[in-house]
């Protein structure tokens, strides 16, 4: 079953070594409160969207926005330089995280042979730089939409009493033999 954490999992993985960042890729578990390596980058899974594809079964195409922060700095340099250094680190990580992302087997396929996610149904960046301070900073935001789907092997069956057979008895007028059976269901095989 793919689900959200999964995929936040697996973006984390494809990440850590492949850009700049190195291995200063986190999951909201793992970042760290007080960090002095830069760039750095935190991905998370905020949001998730089912749509159901129909009655009378559990199935979904779902749709789940993977958040990535990447942040970058750059000593002061004179007048607003360090803050347009620190900006092009944050445009460099942007185009590493999609080429490691877009086309990666291990996010596309299960290691069982099947599909794990359909598309990446969008992306969308957001970068912001900051010159305050004694070192400038720039921020790089994404949203990556990813759709998947999911079906009823994918959820939980309902706790039950299993069912080891059944009486029947046919209410009969007075005076006439009342037909009985009982049935034996086959327990599974555990």
């Amino acid at each position: 079953m793919t689900t959200s954490a999964e995929l936040r999992t697996l973006f984390v993985d494809a990440l850590t070594g492949a850009t700049d960042a190195g291995t200063a890729v986190y999951s909201p578990f793992t970042w760290p409160t007080a960090s002095n390596s830069f760039p750095l980058m935190l991905v998370r899974a905020p949001k998730e969207r089912k749509e159901s594809l129909g009655r009378n079964a559990p199935l979904f195409t779902v749709t789940t926005t993977i958040e990535i922060i990447a942040r970058t700095k750059s000593p002061a340099l004179v007048g607003d330089a360090g803050s347009a250094v620190a900006l092009a680190a944050a445009e460099a990580l942007k185009l590493q995280i999609e080429v490691a992302l877009i086309n990666n087997p291990a996010i596309w396929a299960d290691p069982n042979g099947g599909q794990r996610i359909q598309q990446f149904t969008s992306v969308e960046s957001e970068i912001s730089a900051s010159s305050e301070g004694d070192m400038p900073m720039a921020e790089l935001l994404m949203h990556v939409e990813v759709e998947f789907a999911q079906g009823p092997e994918d959820f939980f069956p309902l706790p039950s009493t299993p069912l080891d057979g059944f009486d029947v008895t046919v209410q009969e007028p007075s005076g006439t033999t009342e037909p009985y059976f009982t049935i034996e269901l086959p327990q599974p095989i555990s």
